[in-house]
């Protein structure tokens, strides 16, 4: 069917037909989706997306819903986003709470988050936690955004937070492509739900993901669509903790107890720590490693867990007090907090 939009229906891109190498590339007007989203669509390819360096400018009658997954809670709060409260209404929605044990405490979790923004002076409205693949989630959520009484809602936040999935949920939107791949929606979408302008943002950048290092088709398996199954682990003084060859926790001085949260497609091995070097760079037990690694060490003196976030596949939880010394790539997104749940 010949083309009736002047912008992808996958990413939002504008289309055009003159150059191949540049964004929105269609070979002929009969196309909706551009090169790169097709592509993606229907081989696994991934390439041709950008990611936007700021926010876009918001209607001053708006609400602003900060979607952030349950793993980026590490970075939700960069500086343009913390001082939108000051001039909107903002709500912050975690969203991918499906991922966590049926076990772990709601309001442990809402707790932290609350606590951080008290220390980081962010003004908000609300915290929803949620998943954008909940029904009942969504139906709740229609309801409460209506509740605000304000015609523009916008989506922001971070790359892959889930952004489309809930634009797509609430708007009933079909095309829109809402992957597990970073920088996908290119410009801003637009739909309505009932009276209300609804629209979804390119994802906010954030360096030292996967997406940086591997091919889409290599490392999409690794990020965390389903509920965690948590492993749990003991760490002695010489033994180190292999995750998927991207990031290595060696025990320095003390014991630990260790739990892993990461998809089912990251492989893990504990090992003696005198072996690390010859698995990353002989071994094959891992499918994915660096080119390139470095060590950094870390004295956790509190009895306490201690919460490294790994990029955008992973966290794992450490019991202080130990000191470890983490492998990983220089450039790999890793954080230490407090732990955000138990």
């Amino acid at each position: 069917m010949p083309s009736n939009t002047t912008k992808c229906m996958g990413c939002g891109v504008v289309l055009q037909t003159e150059d191949p190498t540049k964004l929105g590339y269609i070979p002929n007007h009969d196309h909706i989706f551009c090169k790169s989203c097709y592509q993606l669509m229907h081989y696994g390819k991934a390439e041709g997306h950008s990611h936007p360096d700021n926010l876009p400018n918001f209607e001053k009658k708006s609400l602003i819903v900060v979607v952030t997954s349950l793993l980026y809670l590490d970075s939700m709060l960069n500086s343009e986003v913390k001082r939108l409260g000051d001039n909107y209404k903002v709500v912050y929605l975690i969203n991918q709470i499906d991922l966590l044990p049926d076990a772990t405490s709601k309001n442990f979790l809402l707790g932290k988050i609350q606590k951080s923004f008290r220390l980081n002076r962010v003004s908000y409205e609300d915290i929803v936690l949620m998943s954008a693949l909940n029904p009942y989630d969504i139906d709740h959520l229609k309801g409460y955004l209506k509740s605000f009484n304000l015609p523009n809602i916008y989506l922001i936040g971070l790359q892959n937070s889930g952004k489309t999935t809930i634009f797509k949920a609430l708007t009933g939107n079909k095309e829109a492509l809402s992957l597990p791949k970073a920088a996908l929606t290119q410009t801003m979408l637009h739909a309505k739900f009932d009276q209300l302008n609804i629209y979804d943002t390119p994802g906010l950048y954030q360096s030292g993901y996967l997406h940086e290092f591997f091919e889409y088709k290599d490392y999409k398996d690794l990020l965390p669509q389903k509920q965690f199954n948590p492993r749990n682990g003991t760490l002695k003084s010489g033994q180190s903790l292999m995750i998927g060859g991207l990031v290595n926790i060696s025990v320095l001085k003390g014991e630990t107890k260790s739990t892993l949260y990461v998809s089912d497609y990251v492989k893990h091995h504990i090992t003696s720590t005198d072996n690390v070097e010859n698995i990353l760079t002989t071994d094959n037990i891992f499918k994915l490693k660096f080119d390139n690694y470095v060590t950094k060490d870390y004295k956790l003196v509190e009895d306490k867990k201690y919460q490294f976030t790994l990029a955008d596949f992973g966290i794992v939880h450490i019991l202080g007090p130990v000191t470890i010394q983490i492998t990983t790539h220089p450039k790999l997104h890793v954080t230490l907090t407090e732990s955000f749940f138990k």
